[in-house]
Formats: C-alpha cells, sequence, structure tokens
C-alpha cells in the first residue's frame, strides 16, 4: 500500500491550498473535476502515518488513503465527465 504525498498529488494535478490566516498555518490540497466535482485532501497537520486522506468535499465518509485507488478515481471521473 502506497502513501499519497504532496509530491504525487502535485503530479496527479492537485493544487495546493495554503491557509496562513490563524496562528497555526497549514496546506492542502484540492482537485477540481468539471466544476461539478471537488477532491480534496486532509491538511498537512493532520496526515495519517505520513499519508494524506483523500475525501469528495462534503462526503466526509467517502475517503481514498492509496494512491492506486486514487488514480482509479481520478480516471473514472474523467471518463464521467468527458474531461
Amino acid at each position: 500500500m502506497k502513501n499519497i504525498t504532496g509530491k504525487q498529488l502535485k503530479k496527479l494535478g492537485f493544487k495546493k491550498e495554503i491557509e496562513s490566516d490563524n496562528e497555526d498555518p497549514f496546506h492542502y490540497y484540492s482537485y477540481e473535476i468539471n466544476d461539478n466535482c471537488l477532491l480534496i485532501s486532509c491538511a498537512n497537520n493532520e496526515k495519517v502515518n505520513g499519508s494524506y486522506i483523500i475525501e469528495i468535499f462534503e462526503m466526509e465518509e467517502v475517503r481514498f488513503t492509496t494512491l492506486k485507488s486514487l488514480k482509479k478515481l481520478i480516471k473514472l471521473l474523467k471518463e464521467a465527465t468527458n474531461e
């Protein structure tokens, strides 16, 4: 099982989002598909065993924890939306 790293997320096309307004700055990654679906990672300070967890925005119960599964999801979503 391969961990999901920030470098791998960038390679897949995720955008790094930086939140520095509070006293404990953090960042996370997001990936928008056809203005209809947003994939979002946990914050860098919430990683599990050094790995980002990816969710479909506002569907916290749907989580992707391996790079292989995440790549499959992105491929399927792109095919479904003709992107």
